[in-house]
């Protein structure tokens, strides 16, 4: 894993530059762009829009689901300059706002659908904004410690990209929709943005050279060489 130390005044900045850089150079093929929730949001207003078109698609990493737009990340995304400019340019995207009577089940399954038929459609680049939080949770994939074998078939199904499951007391938004470990492996640039005093538990668990993912699943973007992080703390 490549990793990039800034200052926090500049780490976000960095980021945003480094992932231009990545539209910049696949400006003549289609991409997938994936942008995390959470912090990772912060990053879209920074970025470059120049190289998005109709050849580029948008979407998010992981979903939860909750019709409340403040929650909701797809939502959220549709907050910023970011979704505007890329829109205006031209850009498709990848909608999981949650609709009126729509179960979480058929949610999941309509994400992964789009998913499946953008790889089949376009076999281009997929770039991705990761997150990791203290708890060590990445994307919407939580640690389950007591519970391997519930962590191995919602998250490591060779046959799903995308899972829905309840998190139950793990995290305040617990019912979740995310992209699985196996479409993780099919990214082309994991870009990992943690920053701040409280992930330092959790980087530190990352840099570890021994530890397993159903326990700490940020660990998984240890296994994906392309990984990069950005980050303002020490490890």
């Amino acid at each position: 894993m490549e990793i990039h130390h800034e200052t926090n005044s500049e780490v976000a900045f960095e980021t945003a530059r480094y992932l231009s850089e990545i539209f910049r150079s696949y400006a003549s093929l289609p991409f997938l762009f994936l942008s995390s929730g959470g912090s990772s949001l912060q990053l879209l207003d920074l970025l470059d829009t120049e190289h998005f078109g109709p050849h580029s698609t948008v979407a998010v990493l992981d979903e939860r689901f909750s019709t409340d737009p403040l929650k909701n990340n797809f939502a959220q995304m549709q907050a910023t300059e970011f979704y505007q400019k890329a829109k205006e340019r031209g850009a498709q995207f990848i909608e999981t706002k949650i609709r009126e009577n729509e179960t979480i089940e058929e949610a999941a399954a309509g994400f992964e659908k789009a998913l499946r038929t953008w790889v089949a459609k376009n076999h281009g680049p997929i770039i991705a904004t990761v997150g990791v939080g203290p708890d060590t949770h990445t994307s919407g994939i939580m640690p389950f410690p007591e519970d391997p074998t519930f962590f191995e078939t919602t998250f490591n199904d060779e046959n799903h990209w995308v899972a829905a499951y309840d998190a139950n007391d793990k995290n305040p938004e617990r019912l979740r929709i995310t992209c699985t470990i196996p479409f993780f492996r099919m990214i082309t640039h994991p870009v990992l943005f943690v920053t701040g005093e409280n992930k330092r538990d959790a980087l530190d668990v990352l840099a570890a050279s021994e530890g397993t993912v159903h326990e700490h699943p940020c660990r998984i973007w240890r296994e994906i060489s392309s990984s990069v992080l950005f980050t303002d703390q020490k490890i």
